[in-house]
């Protein structure tokens, strides 16, 4: 196996156990004291998920992290419950969600590396097929110009010798003239 593939394993392993997804949600302070809500969006103005106080640092045993910080608060996702998709964090006043954020969150790092890949691969492979385009035009001329230099070369000086070359042989070269 390619040593670069093995370090790109590697690398993928490792990102798996630590990858930690993130959304901060800002909050306007008359929300403080208000329920958090995380949710994953089942429609365009609906979600379902879960509540927690604002004194709650894990929830969802553990595969939410939050952290407090004025007037705003951070979920930390390791690997969404719900599955991929759009979440919301937000704050529960008088049973309706005040969105406050919403980010797309991967259901494994593997899925969010490639998500991110995709976008570097995408303008890239228009380009190496321009630069082997234009590569292989390269080697095709120089090709051609050392196949010229060569028949140059093949010349002793003698005029019309080409033509009495087999290769060159054609009708007119069995005329004789006098």
């Amino acid at each position: 196996m390619h040593p670069l593939m093995v370090i790109l394993l590697l690398a993928a392993g490792v990102c798996e156990a630590v990858y930690w997804q993130k959304l901060a949600c800002p909050y306007e302070a008359r929300h403080e004291s208000l329920l958090r809500v995380w949710c994953r969006q089942s429609s365009t103005d609906c979600c379902t998920g879960l509540t927690f106080t604002r004194t709650e640092s894990s929830v969802d045993r553990g595969r939410l992290k939050v952290s407090q910080s004025p007037h705003s608060f951070t979920v930390a996702v390791l690997q969404p419950s719900q599955g991929d998709g759009v979440y919301w964090c937000g704050v529960l006043s008088n049973n309706t969600i005040i969105k406050l954020a919403e980010g797309f969150f991967h259901s494994s790092s593997a899925a969010y590396i490639w998500s991110l890949t995709r976008w570097i691969l995408l303008p890239l492979l228009p380009m190496v097929t321009i630069l082997t385009n234009i590569h292989a035009r390269t080697i095709t001329k120089r090709m051609f110009k050392k196949a010229e230099e060569s028949d140059d070369d093949d010349d002793d000086g003698i005029p019309g010798r080409a033509l009495v070359n087999p290769q060159y042989e054609n009708t007119a070269s069995f005329c004789e003239l006098e």
